[in-house]
């Protein structure tokens, strides 16, 4: 069983043979970007899927069907410089569902601050002790908040010592003068996204967050409705979080990869009293607003 396997993976317990971690989908889109040679596009696109699924990121084991589902896309604006260019990186991810085909998104965020320097054929390789290349920054970056985020919904801040190494990659990174990586009290940056995460003062949202999948969502299957009256208790917990910190980064990410999630959790449960969840989503997710309303209308 998925879940029984995750309980031992966690207690350190493995026995199952070594494989990669991520079954990740990289796409490099340079439509805008007129150059002579297009194929250098689709060599990045093939040494990115290369590197992201062929390297051993963790300790931990997974089989090949447990490999966590998620996605790069690139999207190249602008040609800045002979080898240089500019745009942005879409990443998202998401976790199975026990005793269930579906999976659910714990991960769907734009980074709009992206520009790195590429020749064609150029080795990919993660120095883990210092800044050689911002595309392999940014790219290993998101890959650790991936495993972080992933392995927090399964285990109680247990993706903490992925969430520490995406946090080391922004402090080396932030001397390299590349943008996205500063600590910006205006927009939100690599660094702010991690540094959030792991703040003492999230600890309330990585519960909720664990709470919400492992002790909510892989129960639905059994019981629809006691698992989608759990929800509701727990995401009234946002309020909690909204009130203490309005301008929380960890909301943002919440509702942006769970929205659509939550929307029809609750369209297939009509017997659930939503009233109360709804004003607290409209509240903490304003920019969600016209599908929290469908909660109540479909």
């Amino acid at each position: 069983m998925f879940k029984q396997f995750l309980l031992g993976l966690f207690l350190i317990v493995f026995t199952t043979v070594k494989a990669q971690e991520l079954n990740c989908s990289v796409t490099v889109n340079a439509d805008k970007i007129a150059v002579s040679n297009n194929r250098i596009f689709q060599t990045l696109e093939n040494s990115l899927t290369e590197f992201v699924n062929q390297k051993k990121w963790t300790d931990i084991k997974f089989k090949d069907h447990e490999r966590i589902k998620c996605s790069f896309t690139l999207l190249l604006t602008e040609q800045t410089g002979t080898n240089s260019y500019k745009g942005s990186i879409q990443i998202q991810a998401s976790r199975p569902v026990f005793n269930s085909t579906y999976y659910s998104p714990i991960f769907n965020y734009k980074d709009d601050s992206f520009s790195f320097n590429y020749t064609e054929y150029q080795p990919l390789n993660y120095n883990p002790n210092g800044f050689d290349s911002n595309l392999v920054s940014v790219i290993t970056y998101y890959t650790y908040m991936i495993l972080g985020i992933y392995v927090d919904s399964f285990d109680l801040k247990g993706g903490e010592p992925y969430l520490n190494t995406a946090l080391a990659i922004v402090n080396q990174a932030q001397q390299s003068g590349y943008i996205g990586w500063e600590n910006s009290k205006i927009n939100i940056s690599r660094f702010t996204l991690v540094d959030q995460l792991l703040a003492s003062e999230n600890e309330l949202y990585r519960e909720l967050f664990y709470n919400y999948h492992y002790e909510c969502l892989d129960a639905f299957e059994r019981n629809q409705k006691i698992a989608a009256g759990k929800i509701v208790k727990k995401l009234l917990i946002l309020k909690d979080i909204y009130d203490a910190n309005p301008n929380n980064i960890a909301i943002r990410l919440f509702t942006d990869a769970k929205s659509d999630e939550i929307v029809n959790m609750f369209r297939k449960n009509r017997n659930i009293d939503t009233a109360e969840l709804v004003s607290v989503l409209k509240r903490v997710s304003p920019n969600n607003s016209k599908k929290w309303r469908q909660i109540y209308t479909n």
